[in-house]
């Protein structure tokens, strides 16, 4: 019981260490066009996957609002 108390504590102090996320600043990202997000959601769904959207925020006069990023390609859920 001794050596069983030992092995989880030792398990649980072997954690990797978290990975760390940078704050983009608005400047360095650019958002899509309307034009450009229809197109990759088009070749998306034409090559029998789904769209999935990366978002991110911008404040446009004052206000917080969510642009689209990224479009990424992900499989269907059937």
């Amino acid at each position: 019981m001794k050596y069983l108390l030992c092995l989880a504590l030792v398990g649980c102090a072997s954690d990797p260490p978290m990975t760390e996320q940078q704050l983009v600043m608005d400047k360095q990202i650019q958002s899509m066009g309307r034009s450009e997000v229809i197109d990759a959601v088009k070749q998306c769904e034409t090559s029998g996957l789904r769209a999935i959207t990366v978002f991110g925020k911008r404040k446009i006069n004052g206000y917080t609002a969510e642009t689209i990023v990224d479009i990424t390609c992900g499989p269907r859920y059937y």
